[in-house]
């Protein structure tokens, strides 16, 4: 004999209900039919209890996993910012200085390379925004629905074209 599924199970339980109901004399078997389905009913219930505190358990475990990665990705980035005001100092400050100083008409030699100074446009600086013309001004907008407050009125039977909100069932586990 196949297991049944729990819904199966349901199924079967409500066909005895009706059948008890409708039945005038012996009801003693499908009463304990009833009670046999109840109980098969029960032990899945069971099962499918310790099968989700499994899946709460792996949630914790893949939250504190990712908790743990993000304070790696936290230090990483803090040594890439690093590394790359490191290159930042030798490019402009510490190999800049070496060729004004020792080298010869703003070139310099080593064994593994040849530096060569040389003057370029910098980045743009903004000392006065406000002077700043408008053909120099980008205007971004950045439209966004506002879900809390939406059901928040909903909730209190406010009707807002565009939303609606329906009532779900939930389960809560004691």
């Amino acid at each position: 004999m196949q297991k049944l599924t729990t819904k199966e199970l349901i199924g079967e339980y409500i066909d005895l209900q009706v059948q008890l109901e409708q039945e005038l004399e012996d009801k003693e078997p499908i009463e304990d039919a009833l009670e046999n389905v109840n109980g098969q009913i029960k032990r899945k219930v069971d099962n499918i209890d310790v099968f989700m505190v499994g899946i709460e358990r792996k949630t914790h475990m893949i939250d504190a996993e990712i908790l743990a990665l993000s304070d790696e990705i936290k230090r990483l980035k803090v040594r890439r910012k690093a590394t790359a005001s490191l290159k930042k100092y030798f490019n402009e400050t510490l190999i800049p200085m070496v060729i004004e100083e020792v080298g010869r008409n703003g070139v310099y030699e080593t064994n593994t390379a040849r530096y060569k100074l040389f003057e370029t446009f910098g980045p743009v600086i903004v000392s006065d925004e406000d002077a700043v013309p408008d053909e120099y001004k980008k205007v971004e907008m950045v439209e966004s629905l506002d879900k809390k407050k939406a059901r928040k009125d909903l909730t209190s039977g406010v009707d807002i074209p565009g939303f609606f909100i329906q009532k779900v069932k939930r389960v809560r586990r004691s």
